[in-house]
């Protein structure tokens, strides 16, 4: 015997698992900002990032930044 649902219960069940999937998305990216935050500040401290403001060629304000590479223990 084949079970059936119906459609709208399996519109409900997608849509619920859409909406999940999407706040778990917007979780993950709020993390993942928030480390390279994180990072950037520390690479900063430690002099190993570089920065400075340029004009490009339309006079657009451009951002140049450099890392150094970690130094070896």
């Amino acid at each position: 015997m084949m079970m059936m649902i119906p459609t709208e219960s399996f519109i409900l069940l997608i849509l619920g698992l859409l909406i999940i999937g999407a706040f778990l998305l917007w979780q993950h990216g709020n993390k993942c900002y928030d480390k390279g935050i994180t990072d950037a500040v520390q690479m900063h401290r430690e002099g190993r990032l570089h920065y400075n403001t340029y004009l490009d060629d339309n006079g657009e304000k451009m951002l140049n930044i450099e890392i150094d590479p970690m130094e070896d223990e």
